[in-house]
């Protein structure tokens, strides 16, 4: 396969990448991306393996010249030697040369063209897959800045959630706390109006006690004083 269709191979299936919706481009984006770059690598190395074959024929073609310009020299030597034989041979060599210099100009002409062209070519790829790396970059910053907003409304929502639970239960604690106080107020209320409960015969107990008290301080006051 030549190199101009294994690049035009590379930027089809480029387009068919960037045309073709993955199931899910996010996850995706980094494989994809890498792809490109290998193809990218591979459409680097095709450039200069044609670049390098260009400069193996520039050098056959240079010595080709250079054995033109020796065996012109060499005739003209036999020519002024009287030498025509060997003058003839030269000159048959050089045209000999000549043509496969002529050769090799016309394919590094062509080989230019092509280098030129594939350059051109490797270029917009470059552009390119740097275009796609800077969207690539862009819907992944998307993708993560909507992934980090939808955690931090399930998060509020949770602890939304969990605020109006604890809001609830304090209100029931609340509420069974008042029950619990009215409800002992009630037990209070019909426990003094029951002669005969515990908190009634405990403050008549006390009452009695104190008026004793009393009574003994009377005594005892009038006895170290009983002219008073």
């Amino acid at each position: 396969m030549s190199i101009g269709r294994r690049l035009s191979r590379i930027i089809r299936a480029k387009r068919s990448a960037a045309s073709q919706e993955p199931e899910n481009p996010i996850s995706s984006l980094d494989g994809a991306h890498q792809q490109q770059l290998d193809l990218l690598d591979q459409a680097r190395r095709s450039v200069a393996d044609v670049a390098a074959n260009r400069r193996r024929v520039e050098l056959l073609a240079e010595q080709a010249a250079a054995e033109v310009a020796a065996l012109n020299r060499s005739a003209e030597e036999a020519v002024q030697a009287g030498n025509d034989d060997g003058a003839r041979q030269a000159l048959q060599r050089s045209i000999t040369v000549g043509k496969r210099l002529e050769t090799l100009t016309a394919q590094r002409q062509q080989l230019d063209v092509q280098v030129r062209g594939l350059e051109q070519t490797l270029m917009r790829l470059e552009h390119g897959i740097e275009d796609s790396r800077l969207r690539y970059q862009s819907l992944k910053a998307d993708h993560n800045a909507a992934q980090a907003a939808l955690g931090m409304r399930e998060t509020l929502s949770a602890a939304g959630q969990r605020a109006a639970a604890a809001n609830a239960a304090a209100r029931e604690a609340e509420q069974e706390a008042r029950r619990m106080q009215a409800q002992a107020a009630a037990y209070e209320e019909l426990a003094w109006s029951d002669p005969n409960s515990p908190q009634v015969l405990q403050a008549f107990e006390e009452l009695e006690t104190r008026l004793g008290a009393e009574e003994e301080l009377r005594q005892l006051k009038e006895r170290r004083n009983p002219g008073q």
